[in-house]
């Protein structure tokens, strides 16, 4: 029987095959040696690729970031330069609003320094001259001397209270002439609440001034008119009281009288006290007289009297005309009366001259009639007056100062 082992033996290795089989052994082991090396050197490379990617995509990133960063720079920027765009707009506009303000109730713009000491610029709008460079002679070439002490004296005030300068006062107009001003001025203050210059402006109100004055020269002269015309009313009732020979002819007298004192005061103030053609006051005065005119003469230039110097005269030509109707060459049908005024070598000279009247003397009493003609309206005329009774009829001659007189064209 025969006995199979458990384990059978290997055969032996032929010593040939022993050595191919170490050389096919060494030949497996290097070829995994190589495997792992190649293995290796992937990870390597695939490590080294995804480090490189990722820093691209960073770099891409922060290019991204820089374009965006760039983009938001350039859209601030943009939006920068509209509001400043929109701002200088605005400030143009509210610049040239200011101005229109300003030009709209001012001719004339300044700025000057804090003291005053120095005017930087000044637009005369047509009213005072302009300047553009700085001038520290500003009081004298714009301010007469008569108001310099009141602008310095406003000046001051203005400076001690920081207050706005206000002042209404006299200028040197851009034609030569003395106008009036209203100024007015604001200061303008530093960061610390001083006053670092200021800004003004003024308006000319000349007109307005010259319109004050005449009405207080107007109410001057009618205070003193009204003086004047009851002093006269008083005269007249004094003295025709005094050499009246009745009553009633003592009323008939005053009563005339005093309405040609009111038919002189409306001839002379019918144009509100300017001046009124002699002319006109002798057609006034001999309106009664009218049946009798082909016998009455006037001649003389165009010649204006003041209000008080035409009252007198009216006074004057009323008594002259009442006496003429009267005892004179109006009382009868042939007699003349001849009017006749000029200015001869800055004097004016007024005559009355009546040509066949009755018999005429020389009163031994003078009456207040003369007593007016001769001394009262020779005074209004800084003059002269004289009448003298000849035989065909009284003349009366006036020659007085030319001051006020003015010949009209």
């Amino acid at each position: 029987m025969q006995i199979v082992p458990l384990f059978p033996r290997e055969p032996e290795a032929n010593p040939s095959e022993c050595s191919n089989l170490n050389s096919s052994n060494r030949a497996g082991s290097g070829d995994v040696q190589g495997h792992l090396r190649e293995s290796d050197e992937g990870e390597r490379l695939r490590a080294e690729n995804s480090a490189l990617k990722e820093e691209i995509a960073s770099l891409r990133r922060l290019v991204g970031n820089r374009d965006m960063d760039a983009d938001r720079d350039d859209a601030v920027r943009e939006a920068v330069e509209q509001e400043a765009r929109r701002g200088g707009r605005d400030l143009a506009e509210m610049t040239a609003r200011l101005d229109a303000l300003i030009r709209s109730s001012s001719e004339v713009r300044y700025l000057i320094n804090a003291d005053w000491s120095e005017l930087a610029q000044l637009s005369g709008g047509g009213f005072i001259p302009d300047t553009s460079e700085d001038n520290v002679d500003w009081l004298d070439d714009y301010i007469p001397e008569e108001h310099r002490g009141l602008v310095r004296t406003e000046i001051e005030r203005a400076i001690e209270a920081k207050d706005t300068y206000h002042l209404e006062h006299k200028v040197n107009r851009v034609d030569g002439s003395v106008g009036w001003a209203l100024s007015r001025a604001v200061p303008l203050f530093d960061e610390n609440g001083g006053i670092k210059s200021w800004m003004g402006a003024a308006s000319d109100i000349t007109a307005r001034k010259t319109a004050e004055e005449t009405q207080q020269v107007l109410s001057q002269e009618l205070s003193h008119r009204i003086k004047n015309i009851l002093s006269v009313v008083q005269s007249i009732a004094t003295q025709t009281l005094r050499t009246a020979s009745s009553t009633e002819e003592a009323r008939e007298v005053l009563e005339a009288r005093l309405n040609s004192l009111a038919r002189a005061q409306d001839i002379v103030t019918q144009d509100r006290y300017a001046e009124t053609e002699v002319r006109t006051l002798v057609d006034a005065a001999l309106a009664p007289y009218q049946d009798a005119a082909e016998r009455i003469s006037k001649d003389g230039s165009r010649i204006k009297l003041p209000a008080q110097q035409a009252l007198g005269l009216s006074l004057a030509l009323h008594e002259l005309a009442t006496n003429a109707a009267k005892y004179g060459s109006l009382s009868n049908d042939a007699g003349t009366v001849s009017i006749s005024w000029d200015l001869v070598d800055d004097t004016f000279v007024f005559d009355w001259l009546e040509i066949g009247a009755p018999p005429v003397t020389s009163p031994a009493r003078r009456g207040f009639g003369s007593r007016l003609i001769e001394q009262v309206v020779p005074s209004y005329f800084n003059g002269k007056g004289r009448i003298d009774f000849q035989s065909e009829g009284i003349r009366f001659r006036l020659v007085g100062a030319a001051s006020g007189i003015e010949i009209s064209d």
